[in-house]
């Protein structure tokens, strides 16, 4: 049986709901919008994939908001096990980014085809670099028993895992940045 708080039956019900709202965006331009739809671009920000209009406007949301209720679950079962143990705070920040994503790249879906000129790899660029760093904050900050439950393999000590912690959480930071100075060169 899975047992979920209130608060995180609340967020699981609100995060999969925000997946799903761009559809009415999808509904109210769906006259305007052409019968296959951009969902993948290239490094230039031209589209070089595309899906029926519908697959595009209802499914992906649809997909995305069983993606996100499928991941808080399986969080929420493994949170479960350590009794005594506080959400991670880069859980709480996590949970949120798959809803963020579903909007965020379903603007810039419905945006191309309207005529809008949208800088894809730069907005990408700018999603996950700005992860990245957030993601680089927390990681040293979990604490060993979390880390326990996450890490694969998990070192020995908590001293060993602290220095993993830290070099993994520096990595995420320079990564982010990277991607953030790919903006201005691109």
């Amino acid at each position: 049986e899975i047992k979920m708080e209130k608060k995180n039956k609340k967020t699981l019900i609100l995060s999969v709901i925000i997946c799903l709202l761009p559809m009415l965006l999808g509904a109210i331009l769906y006259n305007k919008l052409p019968e296959q739809m951009p969902i993948h671009f290239t490094t230039n920000d031209v589209p070089d994939n595309y899906a029926h209009k519908n697959f595009a406007l209802f499914g992906l949301p649809l997909i995305m908001a069983i993606v996100q209720a499928i991941c808080l679950i399986a969080v929420n079962i493994k949170l479960n096990k350590l009794k005594n143990e506080e959400k991670p705070k880069i859980l709480k920040i996590m949970e949120w980014f798959i809803p963020v994503v579903t909007v965020l790249i379903y603007v810039i879906m419905v945006e191309v085809p309207l005529g809008s000129t949208v800088y894809v790899g730069k907005s990408i660029c700018l999603i996950l670099g700005i992860l990245f760093m957030i993601i680089g904050n927390y990681i040293p900050k979990m604490s060993y028993e979390i880390g326990k439950t996450t890490f694969h393999p998990m070192p020995k000590s908590e001293k060993s895992f602290r220095k993993m912690s830290k070099i993994k959480g520096y990595s995420f930071i320079v990564m982010g940045i990277v991607l953030l100075i790919m903006i201005i060169w691109a």
